[in-house]
């Protein structure tokens, strides 16, 4: 069934719809619609490979998939991986490819069809572009051969193996029982090696193919154009014809072109919330026209210390025990986050973090009078993110009250992540992280001091913390691996590397109509399931 976009006059005067916020047109047993989203930001790069943009990467996720993916709970699921199996020692993990998917169809395919299906050979090519990028990471120390592949030591990674076309294996140096929760994100899609290198470099540009439920059409400056997937290996119950993504940078036009129809689904920029909410649930006077979705995703916002400039873990308490984390939801969140005492989402695969020390400014000024401070301006950055600079002024006064001096510097978003890794480095800073990872123990490294400086950013060691995380990989279930993670993190949060402020909780508005709209964990808007109600 091909896509069959009108406009909203041409809808209008031939089959007398009152589609007022997107066109329609009729099929036999349903109606198809097009969506308009606005972006935050600039559109960067629709290659997958590369990516970094969160905001780009709500286009992008609909175009390609992964081996395996996250439910609305939290489980990994299969995707183009129909199965996967690990051995005792949970050292070899074996994936099938799931027979069917095909590619989007593209000239570089020179075949018949211009597709073909997907195969062990595309996860090889499309792991071994991931190595310097998102692999970097979620690979490096784990994966055999990985290291030398990135030290340009050999060609290939010999722990990637294709056993056959439908056959890809993954060959671990250490035990690992949580590696498909490292891949569930859809940074990881697969991508074709003939149109990636056929198209060289207008992939990611005007060329973008994938297996996703919605394909690339085009894109301008300001707009990104997605169609219905026709051929998708899954069956959907949603109606979504086309998908447009345009770049709206200003917060309030945002808002203001949804209420006047131009755009049909908006995640709910903070400072609007008291326009739309009371409380939890919507107005009375919008109610009957929108209707609200919300989700807490995988997100931390927190308050970074570099331990080896802020060595006094006396001093770090006392900046712990001296921020109101209440007052920061409820000032600037509008009660629309989860207070937050660890990097790890409250319940993720049956976690329950330590409540670490909490808001005690008594204690703060105990552990400040033992410490070795002297009243030295501590350089806290800041960014151009949304709530950076204003959570470091509140933070910077809630320090001041127990006689701690903070110095803010506000820089732009990639210069901070810049000078983390650079020998400028602040005492402290502001910073959020929406993790790719979907299990505690894997979050958990963040503390691990093997892992400095990436997650480990705040140069933290402890050895008994260490000790506790390297008894994860051969931990025999999951009870036994939530338990190691509380006790490492039990200590690490007296150690206090971190102030971990609070979990945002993410609000979408659409008009009434729209129906099925969910985002999983990942923050991966599932548009393949929505429809329109008449």
């Amino acid at each position: 069934m091909k896509t069959n976009i009108k406009t909203l006059l041409t809808v209008l005067l031939l089959i007398l719809s009152q589609c007022i916020f997107f066109s329609c047109s009729t099929t036999d047993d349903q109606k198809e619609f097009s969506i308009v989203i606005p972006s935050e930001n600039d559109i960067q790069t629709l290659d997958p490979t590369i990516l970094s943009d969160p905001y780009t990467s709500r286009i992008v996720w609909q175009i390609y998939e992964g081996l395996v993916g996250l439910d609305n709970e939290g489980k990994g699921i299969p995707l183009i991986a129909e199965s996967w199996s690990s051995n005792e020692n949970n050292t070899i993990w074996t994936f099938q490819i799931r027979p069917g998917v095909y590619f989007h169809k593209s000239k570089y395919f020179e075949n018949q069809d211009s597709t073909r299906s997907v195969n062990a050979y595309d996860v090889l090519y499309s792991y071994n572009k991931y190595a310097k990028g998102f692999g970097s990471f979620v690979f490096s120390g784990l994966v055999q051969g990985f290291d030398s592949y990135l030290q340009n030591l050999s060609n290939t990674v010999s722990g990637f193996n294709v056993k056959d076309s439908t056959t890809f294996e993954v060959l671990l140096i250490n035990s690992d029982p949580s590696f498909i929760y490292r891949i569930t994100s859809p940074y990881m899609g697969i991508v074709p090696k003939e149109v990636v290198e056929g198209s060289g470099a207008d992939f990611g540009k005007s060329v973008t193919v994938g297996t996703g439920p919605f394909k690339f059409d085009r894109r301008t400056e300001t707009e990104v154009y997605l169609s219905k997937n026709e051929n998708y290996w899954k069956e959907t119950k949603g109606t979504l014809s086309e998908v447009i993504f345009r770049v709206e940078k200003n917060q309030q036009l945002r808002v203001t072109q949804f209420q006047n129809g131009k755009y049909n689904l908006l995640q709910l920029p903070v400072n609007s919330i008291q326009q739309f909410l009371d409380g939890k649930n919507l107005k009375e006077e919008v109610k009957e026209k929108y209707s609200l979705y919300s989700k807490t995703t995988y997100n931390i916002h927190y308050l970074g210390i570099d331990c080896n400039l802020v060595p006094d873990e006396h001093l770090r308490r006392a900046i712990n025990y001296a921020i109101n984390k209440k007052i920061i939801i409820a000032k600037l969140l509008y009660d629309e986050a989860l207070e937050a005492s660890s990097p790890v989402n409250s319940g993720m695969l049956g976690y329950i973090p330590p409540t670490g020390l909490g808001y005690n400014i008594d204690l703060a000024k105990q552990e400040l009078k033992i410490s070795k401070y002297k009243g030295a301006s501590l350089k806290l950055f800041v960014s151009d993110a949304p709530n950076s600079e204003q959570l470091g002024q509140v933070i910077q006064d809630d320090l001041k009250k127990v006689g701690i001096t903070v110095e803010i510097v506000k820089l732009d978003f990639n210069t901070l992540i810049s000078r983390l890794f650079s020998q400028e480095r602040p005492e402290m800073f502001m910073m959020f992280s929406e993790w790719i990872y979907s299990a505690p123990e894997l979050i958990i490294d963040s503390y691990n001091s093997k892992k400095i400086p990436n997650p480990n950013v705040f140069n933290y060691k402890n050895v008994k913390v260490d000790s506790l995380i390297s008894r994860i990989p051969i931990a025999q279930d999951r009870e036994e691996i939530n338990r190691l993670c509380y006790e490492a993190e039990s200590i690490a949060l007296q150690d206090v590397p971190a102030v971990w402020l609070y979990h945002q909780n993410n609000i979408y508005l659409m008009p009434k109509r729209i129906k099925n709209f969910t985002v999983n964990a990942h923050n991966n808007w599932n548009l393949s399931e929505v429809y329109a109600e008449e």
